[in-house]
């Protein structure tokens, strides 16, 4: 055999370090939304990468079961779906609090927003009023839930991938990869200041997450390995070109270069860490990212629109001279606390308990890849 195509045995598709990562990215868009330095708009970014792995294993496995588009979709509707009710419910609940303490009626929208908010179809109307950034839609009822419209997509498509690999017969990494080839043609000529809801802005991002997977645990020979690896510095450095020029003032134009430079890097570094993954999450210090990792879609579902609560929760328990550090802490604890409520009582029912092999960590195959 060539030693350019000499095959290296396959990973497993559970790649425990992911939860961990998932669970350090949803901190941090809770650190930025408390006001701190951290640029949550990245960990939203690593949120798609990740979303890119758990969602290509799931297919893959429902293409080696016999599953068509219809069970993985299913799957995915029930796994996210109702949270994200229950979510909803909970934001309507403290809206309602809020207007009858002579608070603003943020309830008051129209029949559309409503549908949309129930159906996680607040990007259609992006379609004919692109923005700025995603999470400028005002038709999203808490504006963290921008990157929950792509996921539905991502969802959505790869089924449809799915379903011509099992009745077509078309490997699932082609449409992956043909969709990415469109997806790098759109980022390079609207770089910035062009929102307009579609899967295809966000899907180069998804994508380096879905390559990742297949180069790990179902393309493993060392030719597709080295392509893999030749592919992503391509892309990480092209975008990196486009940057040498910017300015503070024409940066925002150059927001995709930015952030696929940035992922290049990030995918990279989730491949080549890859066989330290059981020894990193073995390691007690991991022990607190992988319990994030487990609420990370509960936190982040629920965590914006209760930073005012949080905020009067934190004052009441802490004297009006405590250090900003303390009090910040003190918030996270908080929010932390309402997300392993909002979990247990709201997510972990939709949860396949019995494919939990690691007291810290849940298998990849049902891991929500929350943004």
């Amino acid at each position: 055999m060539d030693s350019a195509s000499r095959t290296v045995s396959p990973w497993p598709s559970r790649y425990d370090l992911l939860d961990g990562f998932r669970g350090l990215a949803a901190l941090a868009v809770v650190l930025a939304h408390l006001g701190s330095r951290v640029d949550g708009h990245f960990a939203v970014m690593v949120f798609f990468v990740i979303s890119g792995y758990c969602i290509s294993a799931s297919a893959d496995s429902c293409r080696r079961q016999g599953f068509g588009f219809r069970r993985f979709l299913w799957r995915r509707i029930k796994r996210i779906y109702p949270p994200y009710w229950f979510a909803v419910g909970f934001f309507i609940l403290t809206r309602v609090i809020k207007a009858v303490r002579n608070g603003p009626n943020e309830l008051h929208r129209s029949a559309l927003d409503w549908l949309q908010n129930l159906t996680l179809t607040q990007w259609v109307s992006s379609l004919f009023h692109p923005t700025t950034w995603p999470s400028d839609n005002p038709h999203l009822f808490v504006t963290a839930f921008w990157s929950l419209n792509y996921e539905e997509q991502f969802y959505l498509v790869t089924g449809i991938g799915l379903a011509l690999a099992v009745h077509r017969r078309v490997p699932l990494i082609v449409p992956l990869l043909v969709l990415a080839a469109i997806g790098a043609a759109w980022n390079f000529a609207f770089p910035g200041n062009f929102i307009c809801g579609l899967f295809i802005e966000y899907w180069l991002h998804f994508a380096l997450g879905a390559c990742l997977y297949f180069v790990l645990c179902v393309y493993t020979d060392r030719r597709s390995r080295l392509a893999f690896m030749a592919g992503i510095l391509l892309l990480g450095l092209s975008a990196a070109a486009r940057l040498v020029t910017w300015t503070p003032a024409t940066i925002q134009n150059l927001r995709s270069m930015v952030e696929l430079a940035f992922l290049s890097a990030v995918t990279l570094t989730l491949y080549f860490v890859r066989p330290f993954s059981a020894r990193i999450t073995g390691s007690p210090i991991w022990i607190p990212a992988a319990v994030l990792g487990r609420i990370s879609y509960s936190l982040y579902l629920i965590h914006q629109f209760n930073l005012h609560l949080v905020a009067s929760i934190a004052g009441h328990l802490l004297p009006a001279t405590a250090p900003g550090g303390l009090l910040m802490l003190t918030k996270v604890g908080v929010h932390l606390a309402f997300a392993t409520a909002f979990w247990y009582c709201c997510e972990r029912p939709f949860l396949n308990l019995k494919a939990e092999t690691h007291p810290t960590t849940r298998a990849i195959r049902e891991a929500v890849p929350t943004a």
